[in-house]
């Protein structure tokens, strides 16, 4: 479990890092503090599917193909949804396809890491992760609400100096 929330939180922070540029369905419910905690809830799901895939004879290819399949769930899930979020589909699945594939490629590699072993190692990183989600959570896309001229272009004319 360990392995899998150190790779959880390390890209918890790079999902909410991804997250900022792009245009969210609503930004109330679809921020980086909640994609962050869907990182680490996800985190959660994939350290006990290693504890079962690893009971399994080819481990390997049933955690890998746990998190394929639940890629693809979420790929259909933000399909039927895209009716009732717009952007639900460029939103969510770059931030998906990140999540499930670091959590399948990287786990198996991060749980003979000596850091992964180290609880304290484990809760820095999931804090730093909540820290960054929470920290990010208002700088959303949407309208400020405040009316406000473009910024100053700094395109010159012939005749001008």
């Amino acid at each position: 479990m360990n392995a899998s929330l150190l790779v959880g939180g390390l890209v918890a922070v790079a999902a909410a890092l991804l997250s900022l540029p792009l245009r969210s369905p609503s930004d109330a419910l679809f921020n980086t503090a909640s994609v962050v905690a869907g990182v680490l809830a996800l985190a959660i799901a994939s350290g006990a599917w290693r504890q079962w895939a690893w009971a399994r004879p080819h481990s390997l290819r049933w955690f890998v193909g746990g998190h394929l399949l639940g890629f693809v769930v979420w790929v259909l899930i933000a399909v039927a949804l895209e009716g009732q979020l717009e952007r639900m589909i460029s939103f969510t699945v770059p931030i998906a396809a990140l999540a499930f594939g670091s959590l399948a490629l990287l786990t198996p590699y991060v749980s003979g890491a000596a850091a992964a072993e180290r609880r304290l190692v484990v809760l820095a990183v999931l804090l730093v992760a909540v820290a960054v989600g929470t920290g990010l959570a208002r700088h959303g896309d949407a309208e400020s609400g405040r009316l406000e001229l473009p910024p100053r272009s700094s395109v010159t004319f012939a005749g001008q100096a």
